[in-house]
C-alpha cells in the first residue's frame, strides 16, 4: 500500500472514530478547518482529556506527601517524594537547566503538593497548572515532571509493580532507533559511524539531524544535509529505517524540498521541518510530502496538542514526558492522539530517566512508535546519566531493554546523591 493510500485511509477511519468517540477532538478539528460548531454546545475536556477520560486511581486513598526534596547535579535533577508512611518514589526533573527547574519547583509547586494525598495524581497535576496562570509552561512543566513521575514510581513501591504494568502493559524489550545528536559530523563519517552500529548493536532504525535548531534555513556545513541523506542510507542499506530531525530549521517551502530527498531515499519520517509553534507551516509540509512528518517534542501546552493533533498538523505526535509535565499528561497527549489515529513516538533524547519513562509509557499504549534511544555515549549527559542510576540502559538486536522491577525498575546511586544540592519543602 503506498504511503498517499495508507493516509488517506487512515483519515478516513479517523474521521469516523472522531465522530464517533471523540467529539470534542472532532469538535476542535472542524473549528481549526473554520466550519465551528454551534457556540455553547460543548463537551469542554478539561486540560487534554478525551472524551471519557477517567482519572487514574492506582492506590488507596489515605496516603499523603510528607515531603519533596530535590537532589541536582549538573544537567540533572531528581525528585523524592516520602509519603506519610515512609514510602518513596523517585521522579525527575527535565534535563538541561536542572537547577532553575528545581528552584521553580520548590518555589511555585512543591507547596502545593505537600500535604495531598498521594491517589490524587490527576488533581495533583491540574491543581499546578491552574495555580500559576501568570506562569505557566517551559520551567513551570520541566519541575512538574519530576512530581509527577515520583508519584508514579511512589505507586509502584506500593503496588508491587512495575509502571507499565500499572498503566496496563508489560515489562518487556522495546523496538528502538538509534537517534545521532550531531551536526558536528561530516556526512561520510555519520554514514560509517550508523553502519558499524548496526552492525555492533542489531540497530534496525536510526535518526540524523539536518539544518540548524531554528536555523532560518542554515546548514549546519555548507551543502551537508544535501549530501548527508543519500550517504547515510548507501552506508546501512536498504532495510534500515531512517529518520531526519530538522529541530525547527526550514521555512515550508526549504522543509518540502528536503523532505522530497527525504522521499527519494527512502526515509520514514521527517521530524519538526519547521519551528514547532508554526503549526500551520508544519502541516504545509505534511500535506505536500508522503514521508510521515513528525513533531511535539518541544510542546507543554495541552491545547496546542489537541490543536496540532485535530488540524493534522503532524503524522506522529512526539511529547517528551519531562518537557510536557510528567507521565500523566503525556498520557493525555497519546490519547487525543489515538482517537484521531495517530502514532505516538515520545520524544527522548538522551538516556536519563526520561527515556525510563518513555518505554513504560510505550508498552502501554496500543498505537505507538518506537524507543528514541542515543547513540552518544560519549556526551556528557550520557556520562551523567550512566552514574546517577542502575542499571545502565542499554540496545539489544535492535531494542531497548526496559529495567525491571516496581515503578520504574532503577535504583538511585547513593555516591550521586551525595554529591547533588539537595532542597526539601516539608509539609
Amino acid at each position: 500500500m503506498t504511503r498517499t493510500r495508507r493516509r488517506f485511509l487512515e483519515q478516513v477511519a479517523a474521521g469516523a472514530a472522531l465522530s464517533a468517540a471523540a467529539p470534542a477532538l472532532a469538535a476542535a478539528g472542524s473549528s481549526a478547518q473554520g466550519a465551528g460548531r454551534p457556540p455553547g454546545s460543548g463537551p469542554y475536556d478539561y486540560l487534554g482529556r478525551t472524551p471519557g477520560y477517567k482519572d487514574w486511581a492506582v492506590v488507596p486513598r489515605g496516603l499523603t506527601v510528607k515531603s519533596v526534596e530535590t537532589f541536582q547535579r549538573e544537567s540533572l535533577a531528581l525528585v523524592r517524594i516520602t509519603a506519610s508512611d515512609g514510602k518513596i518514589g523517585w521522579g525527575q526533573i527535565a534535563p538541561y537547566e536542572a537547577d532553575i527547574s528545581a528552584m521553580v519547583l520548590h518555589r511555585l509547586i512543591a507547596r502545593r503538593v505537600v500535604g495531598k494525598d498521594i491517589a490524587d495524581i490527576d488533581a495533583i497535576n491540574d491543581d499546578i497548572i491552574d495555580a500559576q496562570l501568570k506562569f505557566p509552561w517551559s520551567f513551570l512543566c520541566r519541575a512538574l515532571a519530576g512530581i509527577d513521575t515520583a508519584l508514579w514510581d511512589l505507586y509502584g513501591q506500593i503496588t508491587g509493580k512495575p509502571v507499565a504494568v500499572l498503566l496496563g502493559g508489560k515489562v518487556g524489550p522495546l523496538p528502538a532507533y538509534g537517534s545521532s545528536m550531531r551536526r558536528d559530523i561530516s556526512p561520510a563519517d555519520e554514514a560509517t559511524r550508523l553502519a558499524k552500529l548496526r552492525d555492533t548493536f542489531g540497530c534496525k532504525a536510526f535518526k540524523i539531524r539536518l539544518g540548524t535548531p531554528g536555523g532560518r534555513n542554515k546548514d549546519a556545513a555548507p551543502g551537508r544535509s544535501e549530501a548527508i541523506i543519500p550517504a547515510v542510507r548507501k552506508a546501512v542499506g536498504p532495510d534500515i529505517e531512517l529518520h531526519a530531525d530538522a529541530n525547527s530549521c526550514y521555512t515550508p517551502d526549504v522543509a518540502i524540498a528536503m523532505g522530497r530527498r527525504l522521499e527519494d531515499a527512502r526515509y520514514a519520517a521527517f521530524e519538526e521541518p519547521c519551528p514547532y509553534w508554526e503549526l500551520e507551516w508544519t502541516r504545509e509540509v505534511t500535506q505536500a510530502l508522503k514521508i510521515d512528518v513528525q513533531g511535539g517534542e518541544q510542546d507543554n501546552d495541552l491545547a496546542q496538542f489537541r490543536r496540532m493533533i485535530a488540524m493534522r498538523a503532524v503524522d506522529i505526535v512526539q511529547p517528551d514526558i519531562c518537557y510536557v509535565g510528567g507521565l500523566t499528561r503525556a498520557w493525555r497527549v497519546a490519547k487525543m492522539a489515538e482517537a484521531a489515529g495517530l502514532v505516538t513516538k515520545p520524544h527522548a533524547a538522551n538516556v536519563s530517566l526520561v527515556t525510563v519513562f518513555t518505554m513504560h509509557l510505550l508498552a502501554a499504549l496500543p498505537k505507538a512508535g518506537e524507543v528514541e534511544f542515543s547513540i552518544e555515549d560519549d556526551a556528557a549527559i550520557t556520562k551523567q546519566a550512566r552514574a546517577m542510576f542502575d542499571p545502565m540502559l542499554e540496545m539489544k538486536d535492535g531494542r531497548a531493554v526496559m529495567p525491571e522491577g516496581p515503578g520504574w525498575g532503577v535504583r538511585v546511586k547513593a555516591d550521586w546523591l551525595a554529591g547533588a544540592t539537595r532542597q526539601i519543602t516539608p509539609a
